[in-house]
């Protein structure tokens, strides 16, 4: 009787644990919502710990105008784009935290973008958040974001398969992404380190205030719940990281929607000064204000013109301003740079290719099938 009732439990519990591994392969490799964004934080968790110099945090501006595989070439230190679309300021510290749990950078760049909304519809879309959280591993810092964070529905974010168990239906489009997410994952790393681009063209046809802005002194307030979370932040960075951190705002093409955001980026730049932090504020860089529509897919974000321009500037502050110098890599990891150096090129030579040619098409949707670039 004995043996049975061991024999029965051994059974239960086997067959939980098929049920649990079954659900984990489901929702990590099929029965998920697959985007850039998912490919570029598991890239992102794909890196060995202690393997990066310099870790970004921020949102489609700097994943868009920054090149980690051409700030390899150019300045020898290792970088990643550790980044979303239409980043939370919500979600701003626990990134922080999980940069420190996971590398050892010697400098973390954040980019304000998060900050500067005058309003919180982009921490109350359920998107916006889903886009960083869902791709988070399971830890502690997860887990504090999302009792701190989400009011309802909490056991989605836990276990995925329950908000995307449907998924099927959204077949056979997320399986450029999945194949891709399945090649980086056999791969063992990101290709492009999170860099993407589009190739739309931009010609602005409306007045640009980026010259203006580089004289004006004007401050607007900042919505006060995204102030209160700049400042929690910037309490962490000042009391408990233990690296460098650089606050910066990227380059963007400033129209009259705009120009009030740039007045509130002026306010953002006061708070983190106070703390004692660095802010570089590129949207008032007699340089970087100087990029053209021709470096531009859109009003707010650089094409491969752009960022190599940027990456090239900005790469060159991180370098000669921050001291950060590119260890001597094993074979292994050396030959994994070398790989994203020669795919930033190939993406660029594509890119320029599609614009030269006047053949504009969304490479959001293009890089996630990497062979197609391979050509170039």
């Amino acid at each position: 009787m004995k043996k049975k009732i061991i024999t029965r439990s051994l059974k239960i519990i086997s067959f939980a644990l098929a049920i649990v591994f079954s659900v984990q392969l489901l929702q990590t490799y099929v029965l998920c919502h697959y985007d850039l964004n998912r490919l570029r934080i598991d890239g992102y968790y794909l890196e060995d710990k202690g393997s990066l110099d310099v870790v970004f945090i921020g949102a489609s501006d700097i994943y868009s105008g920054f090149s980690p595989g051409l700030a390899y070439e150019k300045f020898g230190y290792t970088s990643y784009l550790y980044t979303t679309s239409s980043n939370t300021a919500g979600a701003a510290l626990t990134q922080m935290k999980e940069v420190l749990r996971t590398q050892t950078p010697k400098l973390i760049v954040f980019e304000v973008n998060c900050f500067t909304q005058s309003n919180l519809f982009n921490e109350e879309k359920e998107s916006s958040i889903k886009n960083y959280i869902d791709n988070v591993p399971l830890n502690g810092n997860k887990i504090d974001y999302i009792q701190k964070n989400v009011t309802s529905d909490q056991l989605e974010y836990y276990i995925p398969f329950a908000k995307y168990h449907n998924t099927w239906s959204e077949y056979p489009g997320g399986y450029k992404f999945m194949f891709e997410f399945i090649r980086q994952r056999l791969r063992g790393y990101s290709l492009l380190k999170g860099f993407k681009s589009r190739t739309d063209p931009f010609n602005p046809s409306i007045t640009v205030y980026n010259n203006d802005v580089l004289h004006e002194e004007k401050r607007t307030p900042m919505h006060e719940e995204l102030e209160k979370k700049l400042r929690e932040l910037l309490e962490f960075c000042k009391n408990e990281c233990p690296c460098k951190v650089l606050f910066i705002r990227n380059p963007h093409t400033i129209i009259g929607d705009t120009h009030a955001r740039a007045w509130r980026v002026n306010t953002i730049g006061d708070i983190i000064t106070s703390y004692g932090m660095d802010f570089i504020n590129f949207e008032r860089d007699p340089v970087t204000a100087a990029y053209g529509p021709e470096y531009y897919y859109n009003y707010d974000h650089m094409n491969v013109y752009g960022a190599e321009k940027y990456t090239e500037y900005l790469g060159g502050i991180i370098a000669d301003k921050y001291g950060v110098k590119g260890e001597e890599l094993d074979s292994r990891h050396s030959e994994e740079w070398d790989l994203a150096v020669e795919y930033y090129h190939k993406m660029y030579n594509y890119c320029d290719y599609l614009m030269k040619n006047k053949k504009s098409r969304e490479i959001a949707e293009e890089y996630s099938t990497m062979q197609i670039i391979e050509q170039y």
